[in-house]
């Protein structure tokens, strides 16, 4: 089991966090890039990837000085001697770009806000969803074996979507896009991405309503229609589906 001492979302942070160990710590960059020290090994961090620092390992952070960033971070300890982790070993970083970090930065923000909100059993969701974020590294892992060709159409398809999300995109669309059968390109991208292209999508554009929530004055219906949704109250649902809350939770 997994003991969470904090989650936190910065925002273009102004502050540096000096050399400390004693617990693992999960990051997740969804903006720019950062620097990490890792027993004094220094690494740059990017958009989409993934840092799991072991609690053993001393580690520092500070802001890039020309590219400022967002990330997600979840601070830990482990309850047992045991490595019960996923994946990894206890006194081995893991550091990975995700394929669908359209999901992992939504279901880092469900464990924000649950962690923020303290809505009744908060704790036992956050340990869930911190343990459903560590297992989906665990199978990235696990499934990068698929063969170059399904990679490429997986990642034609993921471009487009990421280019053209706020549009009205069809599966049929897509599989026109990648030259291949609706069932054989849904098969494919979900092989490698770990969702469907239209879970993706949805997952894309939620992604996006939040970060417009926290940082824009825009309103809700003036976002559904500019992330492509039909009408207002079809984004509400959609939102609260993949969020767990609706929109205007998040806008408190």
């Amino acid at each position: 089991m997994i003991d969470i001492k904090g989650v936190y979302h910065d925002v273009d942070p102004k502050w540096n966090i000096g050399k400390s160990r004693g617990c693992d710590t999960i990051v997740f960059v969804t903006e720019g890039k950062l620097y990490y020290w890792i027993d004094d090994h220094k690494l740059e961090v990017q958009k989409g990837e993934v840092l799991h620092i072991p609690f053993c390992l001393d580690r520092a952070w500070k802001s890039h000085p020309d590219n400022a960033h967002q990330k997600y971070t979840a601070v830990f300890s482990r309850t047992s001697n045991e490595n019960d982790l996923p994946f990894a070993k206890p006194t081995k970083i893991t550091r990975m770009k995700l394929r669908n970090a359209a999901y992992y930065e939504q279901r880092f923000a469900f464990l924000f806000i649950q962690w923020l909100g303290k809505r009744p059993y908060y704790e036992q969701m956050s340990q869930f969803i911190l343990f459903e974020l560590l297992t989906l590294i665990a199978q990235e892992l696990a499934e990068r074996k698929s063969s170059p060709a399904k990679e490429q159409i997986a990642r034609k398809i993921q471009g487009y979507i990421l280019q053209n999300f706020t549009k009205n995109l069809t599966i049929e669309e897509l599989s026109e896009l990648a030259g291949y059968s609706p069932n054989y390109v849904t098969v494919v991208f979900k092989e490698v991405i770990g969702s469907t292209p239209i879970q993706y999508l949805h997952q894309t554009r939620i992604n996006t309503a939040v970060n417009l929530l926290e940082n824009t004055e825009m309103t809700i219906g003036e976002m559904a229609e500019y992330l492509g949704y039909c009408d207002q109250a079809y984004f509400n649902r959609t939102f609260k589906k993949w969020m767990g809350v609706a929109p205007t939770k998040i806008r408190l």
